[in-house]
């Protein structure tokens, strides 16, 4: 198996980000497209895994790194520190994932799609991304000139278009994948 596709998605808060990521998941899972999804927490406090009172909680507690939960319908990972995006990369390639989508991580570059809910405020993190497959527009870009860059924009309403467009951009890329 080749290295999975992976997609960024990048935008300030409420964006629509977890969205699109959601609508995209639709679409690949029904073509039985195996997708791990990366999302980066950006707000600086703790993220709650939600077992309190619960034996990982405990293991934790007690000094575990790292703790698995796993039955015959999933499994639950949790750890103690931050998992760096390239370990976490490494650990869906490890798990045969065909498509990695990661939200966030805007300082971090990997091919991405940019949401701009306004192109004025949010006109630095298209002018700061490097690998732009496309961005997502909430207003008519006008103000800005966006021809500079050569990937194609889309209006937020036009989900068909943008969907279409990267589903066929991850299926296309992991066609290529397969193939090597």
């Amino acid at each position: 198996m080749g290295s999975p596709v992976i997609l960024q998605v990048v935008g300030y808060q409420n964006s629509g980000k977890t969205t699109l990521i959601s609508k995209i998941l639709k679409e690949l899972g029904s073509r039985h497209i195996h997708v791990g999804v990366i999302k980066h927490h950006g707000h600086g406090d703790r993220v709650d895994p939600n077992d309190s009172g619960k034996d990982t909680e405990q293991h934790r507690s007690a000094g575990a790194s790292m703790t698995c939960v796993t039955s015959t319908e999933n499994s639950i990972l949790t750890m103690n520190s931050e998992l760096p995006l390239k370990k976490a990369i490494a650990l869906y390639e490890t798990l045969e994932m065909d498509c990695i989508l990661i939200e966030g991580y805007k300082n971090i570059q990997f091919p991405r799609v940019v949401l701009l809910r306004d192109e004025m405020e949010d006109r630095e993190i298209l002018m700061n991304s490097h690998d732009v497959i496309a961005s997502i527009h909430s207003d008519k870009p006008n103000r800005v000139n966006f021809q500079e860059s050569k990937s194609p924009h889309f209006m937020r309403d036009d989900e068909e278009g943008w969907k279409d467009f990267l589903i066929t951009y991850i299926t296309r890329e992991h066609g290529k994948e397969s193939e090597s």
